[in-house]
């Protein structure tokens, strides 16, 4: 671990390399899990995702205490595919809407999973299914979910809401993405432009060469491409530049100062100009309030979400809410 501190030198250029390790000892044994290589291969992979969420360049050997996580992390998989195959995991929506008119032009469909009528709270879920890369049928399952009922909104009351999905990066490496979201706007009926690709910013760790190929092929499509979060974590100004997506969401971490701080609104505007200049599209998350909308309208941001325009919420109750907004009989 020690050595893989030191950069390296490749092509005139210093390289720092990170290193996270898991380590399955053989002698461990799984309650319920058969010992064998399979075995050994998913608790080594379980130990290596605790090295990363722990701060990563660190190393994690298998334990009793990590026996206990590793079992009650397969009990919440297989609950997970039941409610998937039972309807328990539901596309909620929250808006996305104008700054200037707070009028309504697509939602964000979020994962909530409603187990015997109470929500499990996503963080209990969403990272176990991203480790154990079961995030890709989670993630496909919400987007025909999606597609599905905003499709059928707008035949229903002839509008043309679209609709953004969350996409893991672990699609980028699985090479079957453009196949997939292809087939579910054919099952569907959802006009291709009416989708939005919600990618975070940890899609960086791919090849991005691998990622800009599946951009163009995405966009071939008829989707649009949007960058998630964007502040929260890697953020990279170079980053926006090569990934050529064609909207930015600016993370609520960024606009929560932003009332009361001269560097925040500087950090912003900043951000927002160059979104513009690239030809992005720019949607501010986890506006709260008036005053935050405003000072946003007067940075040139024209877009916005968050609970000032209204929470998620189931899909009945988002269009029931929202076609009644601007006068349209949900009934007929």
């Amino acid at each position: 671990m020690e050595s893989m501190q030191v950069p390296v030198e490749f092509e005139g250029e210093s390289l720092d390399v990170g290193l996270s390790l898991g380590i399955a000892p053989s002698d461990r044994v799984v309650e319920s899990l058969p010992l064998g290589f399979e075995s050994l291969c998913r608790i080594a992979d379980f130990c290596l995702y605790a090295s990363k969420t722990s701060g990563r360049n660190q190393y994690t050997i298998f334990d009793s205490e990590l026996n206990e996580q590793f079992v009650a992390r397969r009990a919440i998989l297989t609950e997970l595919s039941e409610a998937m195959k039972w309807g328990e995991i539901e596309a909620w929506f929250q808006p996305k809407v104008s700054l200037e008119t707070e009028a309504v032009f697509g939602f964000e469909a979020l994962c909530r999973w409603n187990r015997g009528g109470t929500l499990v709270p996503p963080n209990e879920f969403i990272p176990v299914a991203e480790a154990s890369g079961s995030i890709i049928e989670l993630d496909l399952y919400m987007m025909r979910e999606a597609c599905r009922i905003v499709s059928a909104w707008n035949r229903s009351v002839g509008t043309e809401y679209s609709v953004s999905v969350n996409l893991s990066a672990t699609h980028f490496r699985s090479g079957s993405i453009v196949e997939s979201v292809a087939r579910v706007l054919r099952d569907t009926g959802l006009t291709p432009g009416l989708l939005t690709l919600e990618i975070t910013e940890t899609v960086q760790l791919v090849n991005w060469d691998v990622v800009r190929d599946i951009f163009a092929q995405l966009r071939k499509l008829g989707c649009r491409i949007s960058i998630d979060d964007f502040g929260s974590g890697y953020s990279s100004l170079a980053y926006l530049r090569a990934m050529q997506a064609d909207e930015l969401k600016i993370d609520r971490s960024l606009v929560q100062e932003i009332e009361t701080s001269d560097e925040a609104r500087h950090v912003l505007s900043s951000v927002i100009e160059l979104a513009h200049s690239l030809n992005m599209r720019v949607i501010v998350e986890g506006v709260e309030s008036e005053d935050q909308s405003d000072i946003l309208s007067s940075l040139g941001c024209i877009y916005g979400q968050g609970f000032l325009f209204g929470r998620p919420m189931p899909a009945k109750s988002a269009l029931a809410r929202y076609a009644a907004s601007v006068g349209l009989d949900i009934a007929s």
